[in-house]
């Protein structure tokens, strides 16, 4: 029996990845790096920046570290993402709300800080949604690893088989099978054309999951 329905944040709740892109491109632009949002689209979205680091000092051989590029795109995600919520994902908020009027508990597991899930919790009147976001800050590996999710079921004080997860990336839908939860995905722009073979099932809309949700459900 499903009692809780766990939602990743950058690219399922809000639309971030436009906003993810942007800050890359703006830094490497000070190597003197013209990243594509193509390569972007294929090789990093939805993985988390430490990954998304190591794969732009080795593509493009900058004289950084991995560690020194995460910590200068880390900086400028506070500055912007740290500070102004996202907007909502189309239909985001109506399936949030179905979720809840259901009865089923609710929790945030994401790759990102709690501090890029605040503005949204707080801009967007989100808090009301969900008093448990699992969190980077929360566990030592970050997704594909089940950690994230792992520590949400363990907040909800739920068990995987009961659980849901909501997912929009090969990573993310990575972690969620890790932890042994069901995982449905909803594809955005950045994420189309990516192996969701594994996935319980694949839409296009929140809307779309909302209805498959209601027939798993009730």
């Amino acid at each position: 029996m499903i009692k809780g329905v766990i939602f990743d944040h950058d690219g399922t709740l809000v639309d971030s990845e436009r906003k993810h892109y942007g800050l890359w491109a703006e830094l490497l632009k000070t190597y003197g790096v013209d990243f594509p949002e193509q390569e972007y689209k294929e090789f990093l979205s939805g993985v988390p920046t430490q990954q998304n680091a190591e794969y732009l000092v080795n593509a493009y051989s900058l004289p950084v570290t991995p560690n020194e590029l995460f910590q200068q795109r880390d900086h400028a995600t506070q500055q912007v993402l740290g500070r102004q919520a996202c907007p909502l994902i189309a239909g985001a908020e109506a399936l949030v709300q179905w979720v809840v009027t259901q009865g089923l508990q609710t929790a945030i597991a994401t790759g990102a800080p709690y501090s890029e899930v605040k503005p949204t919790l707080i801009q967007h009147g989100f808090e009301r949604y969900f008093s448990i976001v699992a969190s980077r800050d929360n566990v030592t590996h970050a997704k594909p690893a089940p950690d994230v999710y792992q520590y949400a079921l363990d907040q909800l004080g739920l068990k995987a088989n009961e659980c849901i997860a909501i997912e929009d990336s090969p990573t993310g839908l990575k972690s969620a099978l890790a932890c042994g939860l069901e995982c449905i995905i909803v594809q955005n722009d950045y994420s189309l054309g990516h192996d969701f073979s594994r996935a319980t099932a694949v839409f296009n809309t929140m809307n779309d999951a909302r209805l498959w949700l209601e027939q798993r459900i009730l």
